[in-house]
């Protein structure tokens, strides 16, 4: 059974439909079902932009890899949406597939997915003109966008059914924090066509969604998911070093220099030059990074709304931070006309 009833209605005459596969069908894995989920992205999760398909820019220190990802969304939290299709019955490897695709889309910087939209999309009805118009189109759909949001991509498996092996794996591998699920496409068979039905078997719902149960007030302030740790001298060599936004950097420079001021985030934003979207994505992400490199929900900045004249985020380090910031960054003290390298 394919785990749901379909019928076909005529009044009070409830008749069963037959259950087939694309395959029967005659219905093919690119020209049919790839292009049903181009067409309606929902088909991969709530509020899913397409951003390329059949995409084999890949390269390496060998060269260039032809392997082509079937699709690539962007979701409105700044994370990939890395979609592999399979017809028929999975292979038992598809998710080592898939999650070879999600650990090089990682790579991409928004700047690189605004390239890969404006390609696919060119000679398409929703066509931009050019890069900076594709990253405002991105930026505008995920304004958290950034290049922290897109080092963690969300996987998703389309097929019309599923071994063991390979929901098996889908359960371990959301079990160790990898976001990833399993949809199911599933043909029926009518004198003049085929229905096909589009469900979730990986993640299910938990029992919990579906009841309404006493709850306690500590509920409201439940301890987060991630612990707030104390920054050592490893953890911010760590992020000196992890490749984070120009804007983390930017901010852990300035306060850092001036040690007992708070910097506002306008001034950091002149700084770099981003975007205000752009700017606010950073901040975003950089909570993301936090969670899944650094295992905390605490960023190495304390952030104060009232610390100025005008309402904005305002950000300092602690006299400990600063100085062991500075020390790996090669700083200057404040007035002093050096600049890092990295963002001069």
């Amino acid at each position: 059974m394919s785990g749901e009833l379909v019928y076909r209605v005529n009044g009070t005459s409830a008749v069963t439909m037959k259950t087939s596969t694309l395959e029967a069908a005659g219905l093919k894995e690119r020209q049919h079902l790839q292009e049903w989920v181009l067409a309606n992205p929902e088909i991969l999760g709530e509020d899913v932009l397409i951003v390329t398909s059949e995409f084999d820019q890949w390269f390496s220190k060998e060269g260039r890899d032809p392997d082509r990802l079937d699709v690539l969304g962007l979701g409105q939290d700044g994370r990939l949406v890395v979609a592999e299709l399979k017809r028929d019955m999975t292979p038992d490897l598809v998710t080592i597939q898939a999650i070879n695709y999600a650990s090089r889309a990682s790579r991409f910087t928004p700047d690189m997915l605004a390239d890969a939209f404006l390609s696919f999309h060119r000679g398409r009805p929703d066509a931009v003109g050019t890069s900076d118009d594709a990253l405002s189109r991105l930026q505008v759909h995920a304004p958290m966008l950034s290049a922290d949001t897109l080092r963690n991509p969300r996987i998703v498996i389309v097929a019309g059914d599923f071994t063991p092996k390979v929901t098996s794996a889908a359960v371990w591998l959301s079990e160790r924090g990898i976001d990833i699920s399993l949809t199911r496409v599933q043909a029926y068979s009518m004198e003049e066509g085929h229905v096909i039905t589009v469900s979730q078997v990986w993640p299910v719902p938990q029992a919990e969604d579906f009841v309404v149960s006493p709850s306690r007030v500590a509920t409201a302030t439940a301890t987060p998911s991630s612990p707030e740790v104390e920054w050592t001298r490893d953890d911010l060599q760590m992020l000196s070093s992890s490749g984070v936004s120009e804007t983390i950097l930017v901010t852990m420079d300035e306060c850092s220099r001036r040690v007992g001021e708070y910097v506002g985030g306008d001034e950091i934003q002149a700084i770099t030059g981003r975007a205000a979207p752009q700017h606010r994505g950073d901040f975003g992400g950089f909570g993301i990074t936090l969670k899944h490199r650094f295992g905390r929900s605490n960023a190495p900045f304390s952030v104060n709304y009232a610390a100025g004249d005008t309402y904005q985020q305002y950000y300092s380090v602690t006299p400990e931070i600063a100085a062991i910031w500075t020390e790996f960054r090669g700083l200057a003290q404040a007035g002093s006309e050096a600049v890092p390298d990295d963002y001069s």
